[in-house]
């Protein structure tokens, strides 16, 4: 998702983007109460016929299901913030909070979009200044990632 605020009496430009969310925590805590109902319900039964060791790894199962969609979940909740002003350029990383942060004079900043040899790969938005090179919106989808050069471009065209 990539979403553009401005603020035209301060000329300041915040770009927010975020990987798109398919389902929010209390749909996924439903899912997960779902999978551990459905396997309780066949490992106790499993183990009223007299196969006991089938519990030990329905609780296994439940519990690789419950992390894998944690570790999904907590992904999307990722973003990053681009603030562009007439001087500064600014990038903040984080889920939640803020967890790197790179701020350069936009003069000297350069965007480039670097396309891959294979269409099957992804295209990479790097900003480059100082001999540093910060890649934003690797989880952004190729739509989204022209969208994201388009309006950067706008953006830039309208700063000068």
């Amino acid at each position: 998702m990539v979403k553009i605020e401005n603020n035209s009496e301060d000329g300041i430009y915040r770009i927010l983007l975020r990987p798109n969310q398919s389902t929010d925590w209390k749909s996924s805590l439903i899912f997960i109460s779902i999978i551990a109902f459905t396997c309780l319900t066949i490992g106790i039964g499993f183990a009223l016929a007299g196969a006991t060791m089938i519990l030990p790894f329905a609780g296994l199962e439940i519990l690789f299901v419950a992390t894998c969609v944690y570790l999904v979940m907590k992904q999307t909740y990722k973003q990053e913030v681009i603030t562009l002003t007439k001087e500064k350029l600014t990038i903040a990383k984080g889920a939640g909070k803020i967890d790197q942060e790179w701020e350069y004079f936009r003069m000297w900043s350069f965007i480039s979009v670097e396309r891959p040899e294979h269409p099957w790969y992804p295209a990479h938005i790097i900003v480059s200044s100082k001999g540093e090179r910060v890649p934003i919106g690797d989880f952004l989808n190729e739509d989204e990632k022209e969208e994201l050069v388009k309006n950067l471009e706008r953006v830039i065209q309208e700063l000068k």
